[in-house]
C-alpha cells in the first residue's frame, strides 16, 4: 500500500465536461415520478437474517418495493459482489479483478462430518412432530442418503463488507433440493451458524447470515449452498491477514414438515475450510476527505414509531466524511456525517443517510460518472450497488470500476453525485414540504433533488 499520500494529490480539479454532462442528466432526473408498488417475492437462493426481515417489515409497511432477498438486492440490482457471486460461474459476465480475488480466496481442502437426526438429543421430540405433519417416522432406508453427501467448496469471495462462499451439496439425491412438489422427498439445506477461528485461536460468531439453495440451479448430481455473511456486526473484528478458518453448521431438512424452521431437521452437516484473510484487504491505501453540503432541501424524515414526514431543511454547516476503498472487487465510496448544526437531530441525520433505491424509496441515492473525459450522449452517470453490511449512520456504494481499470481512470477522472429523493404524492395526493403521513398503507412517489457533484480521488 502506498503511505503518505495527500487527499490533494489524488483528487483531480473538476472538468467543465463533468459539470455539464452532470447538471443535463440530473435536470432529466428530476423530471421523473416513479410510483412505488408492492411486488412478490423473486426466488433467489438466499434467505435473509432477522435483521433484514425488520427492515423489509418496514419497507412494506410504506409499500416501498420489497422482495424477500438480501439487503443488495431489496435496494438494487445493480453490480454487487454478492449479486456477482449468486450466478453460477459458468454463466456470468467475468469480472478479471473479481475472479482473481475469488481464486485468491478459494481453498484446497475441507473438512466435514454428518450428524444424522437419530444421533440428536431431542431426536424423539422431532421424529413425534413429523408424525404430527403427517409425514412418516425417520427411516434408515428413506434418508440414509444424506450421509453419502460429499461438500466441495466451488467459490470464497471475501470484500471486507461480506463473506460469501458455496458449496456443491454432491450427492445422486440432487433433484431432492428442487423444491419439486411431485417428487417423492423435498429437502432444503441452511448454514444456521457460521463461525470463523484465527490463527491464535481467537473466535467470532458470524450473524446475519443470508443462506439457502437456489433451485434454479439444482441438478441431478448435487446442489449449491450459497452463504453470505455480514461483517460489520461482529462481536469480533474479522482479520485483514493471515489464515482463517471458516466453520458452516449446515442444516438439512425435510420441508414437507417444516419449510422454514428447525422442527424438519434430518441432520446436521459441519463444514469447515481455511482461507486467506487478506484476500479481502484493500489494494490501496484508502482516502478519507471531507464534502461540505449547502443549500435547503425537502428532506423526508422516518420517526422512532416508523411515523413519516416531509421537512424543509438547510444543508448548510453539515459536512460528510467520505471515505473511497480501493479492493479488487471495486470502489467503494462511504459517507457519515461528520458534523451537523445543533438544531440537527438523531432522525434527520438518519433521513439524511437513509439508502435509497432511486426508484421509489426515500432517502439518499447516488450516480456515478465512469469516465469524466466523455460528453457524448451514451455517457450518462450510471447506478451503483449497495454493499452489504453497513454499521448505521454510514451510506455506502460499490463502483463497477476494478483495480486493472486504475491507469485509465487516472487519465479520465470520475465523479459521483449525491441527491435526496423526497415523498412527492402520498395515495394520489401532493405531499407538500411539511407533509405527514396519513393513518393506514401509503402509495408514494418520490421526487429527486440533486445536492452535490464531486470528482473522486484518483487510486
Amino acid at each position: 500500500m502506498e503511505q503518505n499520500r495527500k487527499i490533494s494529490d489524488a483528487i483531480p480539479d473538476m472538468p467543465a465536461s463533468f459539470d455539464k454532462r452532470t447538471e443535463d442528466t440530473l435536470r432529466s432526473v428530476c423530471t421523473q415520478r416513479q410510483k412505488t408498488t408492492l411486488h412478490r417475492a423473486e426466488r433467489v437462493p438466499v434467505r435473509i437474517s432477522k435483521k433484514a426481515w425488520i427492515a423489509i417489515a418496514v419497507a412494506a409497511t410504506l409499500l416501498i418495493t420489497t422482495t424477500a432477498v438480501a439487503a443488495s438486492a431489496i435496494l438494487n440490482r445493480a453490480y454487487t459482489p454478492e449479486n456477482y457471486m449468486m450466478q453460477p460461474s459458468e454463466e456470468r459476465e467475468t469480472i478479471p479483478d473479481v475472479e482473481n480475488a475469488i481464486a485468491s480466496a478459494k481453498p484446497e481442502t475441507a473438512d466435514y462430518e454428518i450428524i444424522m437426526l437419530p444421533e440428536f438429543e431431542n431426536f424423539e421430540t422431532l421424529n413425534e412432530w413429523r408424525q404430527k405433519m403427517g409425514q412418516p417416522a425417520y427411516s434408515e432406508e428413506d434418508w440414509g442418503w444424506i450421509r453419502d453427501i460429499r461438500p466441495e467448496v466451488e467459490e470464497v469471495l471475501l470484500d471486507g463488507n461480506s463473506l460469501v462462499f458455496k458449496i456443491k451439496l454432491n450427492t445422486d439425491h440432487g433433484l431432492s433440493f428442487s423444491e419439486d412438489q411431485s417428487l417423492p422427498q423435498m429437502v432444503d439445506a441452511m448454514s444456521d451458524d457460521v463461525y470463523f477461528t484465527t490463527e491464535d485461536g481467537r473466535v467470532g460468531e458470524m450473524p446475519g447470515v443470508g443462506t439457502g439453495i437456489d433451485p434454479n440451479y439444482v441438478t441431478e448430481d448435487g446442489a449449491t449452498l450459497y452463504t453470505e455473511c455480514e461483517l460489520s456486526f461482529l462481536n469480533e473484528p474479522f482479520p485483514t491477514d493471515g489464515l482463517v478458518r471458516i466453520t458452516a453448521e449446515i442444516g438439512i431438512r425435510d420441508m414437507r414438515v417444516d419449510d422454514m424452521g428447525s422442527m424438519g431437521l434430518l441432520a446436521k452437516m459441519r463444514c469447515a475450510f481455511t482461507i486467506d484473510a487478506s484476500a479481502g484487504a484493500d489494494v490501496r491505501e484508502p482516502i478519507v476527505t471531507e464534502r461540505a453540503l449547502a443549500g435547503t432541501y425537502t428532506l423526508t424524515v422516518m420517526d422512532k414509531d416508523f411515523g413519516l414526514k416531509n421537512m424543509v431543511v438547510s444543508l448548510d454547516g453539515v459536512v460528510l466524511e467520505e471515505t473511497v476503498s480501493f479492493r479488487n472487487t471495486g470502489i467503494y465510496v462511504t459517507y457519515k456525517v461528520k458534523s451537523a448544526p445543533e438544531s440537527w437531530t438523531e432522525d434527520m441525520r438518519s433521513a439524511l443517510l437513509q439508502p435509497s433505491s432511486g426508484s421509489g424509496s426515500f432517502g439518499m441515492t447516488a450516480a456515478y460518472m465512469p469516465d469524466c473525459s466523455k460528453t457524448g450522449a451514451n455517457d450518462e452517470p450510471q447506478k451503483p450497488g449497495f454493499p452489504n453490511g453497513l454499521p448505521l449512520g454510514e451510506i455506502s456504494w460499490i463502483l463497477p470500476i476494478f483495480p486493472s481499470d486504475y491507469e485509465h481512470l487516472r487519465e479520465t477522472g470520475y465523479g459521483i453525485t449525491l441527491s435526496l429523493c423526497c415523498v412527492d404524492t402520498c395515495n394520489g395526493e401532493k405531499a407538500g414540504d411539511d407533509w405527514t403521513a396519513p393513518d393506514g398503507q401509503w402509495n408514494i412517489r418520490v421526487r429527486e433533488q440533486p445536492v452535490i457533484s464531486v470528482m473522486l480521488p484518483n487510486p
